[in-house]
């Protein structure tokens, strides 16, 4: 088993300016952090709104796929998870540069 070469920590970026990821394959490298909250935002919405449909599909029984309902209801409550859990963080953050003395 071969590893391969940890790529360097890029430096964060606030504000509005995108900086292209160098290296990595990780679609966000260098996006500034509002950035990433609205991809979250985003993605929510569109998840919650594939599960709505899905549901009412199935309520009315326009469905022959329960497992891509399965799929899209966990892709929901993953997504629901995951942007909570970044405005937590985003909060507590906040709260600590606050509670900073100068």
């Amino acid at each position: 088993m071969t590893f391969g070469t940890i790529p360097p920590i890029q430096p964060m970026q606030f504000g509005t300016t995108k900086t292209p990821a160098t290296t990595g394959n990780v679609s966000n490298v260098g996006l500034p952090f509002s950035d990433v909250l609205k991809n979250a935002v985003n993605t929510l919405q569109q998840t919650q709104a594939v599960s709505a449909q899905d549901s009412y599909n199935l309520a009315t029984g326009n469905t022959d796929n329960l497992a891509q309902i399965m799929v899209n209801s966990a892709k929901e409550t993953a997504a629901v998870q995951f942007t909570t859990e970044l405005c937590t963080r985003a909060v507590n953050a906040y709260k600590e540069i606050m509670q900073m003395q100068v």
